[in-house]
Order: C-alpha cells, then sequence, then structure tokens
C-alpha cells in the first residue's frame, strides 16, 4: 500500500463556521459535529483567535480505496502508536488521510516503510 505526504503545513482549529478564506486554500477540511466545528488548514486560512494545534503534515493512502475495506486506518495507526506517534485520522469518499505533527514526520515515514509501506 502506498501513502502519499501532501506538501501543506497544517493547523487543527476550532472552529463555528467556514471562514470564507479556506474555499481558496490549496487542502482543507471542515468537520461540523454536535455543535462544534474542527478545520484543518494552512496557518493563513486560521480564523482570528482561534484555537489552534500544529502544525501537522497529512499522509493520504492512494486511492481510490473500497469502502469495504477494512483496518487500513487501524493498522496504520497501531504502527505509529508503537512508535509514540498519534495520528488525528478522517475518511473521505476516495481514500483516507491521517494526520502527524510534524515533529515526528520522519519517525513515521521510518516506521511505516519499515512495515512495508511505499511512502513519497
Amino acid at each position: 500500500m502506498k501513502l502519499v505526504v501532501l506538501p501543506h503545513r497544517l493547523y487543527l482549529a476550532k472552529a463555528q463556521e467556514l471562514p470564507e478564506n479556506v474555499r481558496s486554500a490549496p487542502f482543507w477540511v471542515y468537520i461540523q459535529a454536535e455543535g462544534t466545528g474542527t478545520l484543518v488548514v494552512p496557518e493563513e486560512c486560521l480564523p482570528e483567535g482561534a484555537k489552534a494545534e500544529g502544525p501537522f503534515v497529512a499522509l493520504a493512502f492512494e486511492g481510490p480505496l473500497p469502502l469495504e475495506m477494512i483496518g487500513v486506518l487501524g493498522k496504520v495507526g497501531s504502527l505509529l502508536a508503537e512508535v509514540g506517534v498519534s495520528i488525528f485520522a478522517y475518511s473521505a469518499f476516495e481514500t483516507d488521510y491521517i494526520l502527524i505533527r510534524e515533529r515526528y514526520k520522519k519517525l513515521a515515514i521510518e516506521t511505516l516503510r519499515e512495515a512495508g509501506y511505499q511512502v513519497e
């Protein structure tokens, strides 16, 4: 299985709504659930005064992945947990993404490659 490291430096933030400037960003995610919004964006798109965490890098599983595929995130998450790397994961229609703190990028890539994953 192949993962691609996306070229974006990303931040997680709480946001009650999707800021207008986000729509032009090269990469963004907005999840609204139970009255709380979570935004994943480049730093320049963070809402003013937002509580944010980061920077993160995103790894995308090369897809499309069938919706019936089982255990993809679980296996990668377990491998990275064993070396102390936490993930923020989410799924899109054709693939899954994981965010890892930028400072763990090298360790995460080495761990995944040692487990047989291709990482570009």
